[in-house]
């Protein structure tokens, strides 16, 4: 079995998607986020409350859960802590501008309205994954590949009809 480079596929599971699953006690969230850059960079930024999804007090320390662009399986759990930034902090700006470039249509007020109604939370990774290609999850299961559930907030894709009913491969 080959090594893998574990900071380059981090880099790349964040790259190449923007959603991820947050792993909390109360069960496995779906968020959308951004990345950060210059002094943010290796950070994994969310927006929570007011106009968005509100993921509630973050714990001490959680799971982040990527998912593989290619087939939607888990491709890596990664351990992080959450600090939650006022808007006095000096990370505030740049986070808040990060987020706001993967923000999908985004009302021309959205800066103003987090900056009094949301909380913007700077998620670090750190350790060795609790999960990775190649690497069981902590129960001995390698479950590196398990399809990841839409949860509550996922949306279910309805199947085409087609005239005549679908085939059926022998």
């Amino acid at each position: 079995m080959s090594e893998v480079n574990l900071s380059a596929l981090t880099t790349e599971a964040l790259g190449k998607s923007d959603i991820l699953w947050l792993r909390l006690p109360t069960g496995e969230r779906m968020t959308w986020f951004a990345t950060g850059s210059d002094d943010l960079d290796g950070h994994v930024l969310l927006v929570s409350g007011g106009a968005e999804d509100d993921l509630g007090p973050l714990p001490e320390q959680l799971e982040l859960v990527l998912r593989s662009k290619g087939n939607g399986g888990r491709l890596l759990t990664l351990r992080a802590r959450p600090l939650a930034l006022t808007p006095d902090n000096p990370w505030w700006d740049p986070a808040a501008a990060a987020l706001l470039t993967v923000r999908l249509n985004a009302p021309g007020d959205l800066l103003q309205r987090w900056r009094s109604e949301s909380t913007i939370w700077l998620v670090a990774p750190f350790g060795a994954p609790v999960q990775a290609p190649g690497r069981p999850g902590p129960d001995g299961s390698a479950r590196v590949a398990a399809p990841v559930t839409a949860g509550a907030a996922g949306t279910r894709v309805r199947r085409p009809r087609h005239s005549g009913g679908r085939g059926r491969r022998g």
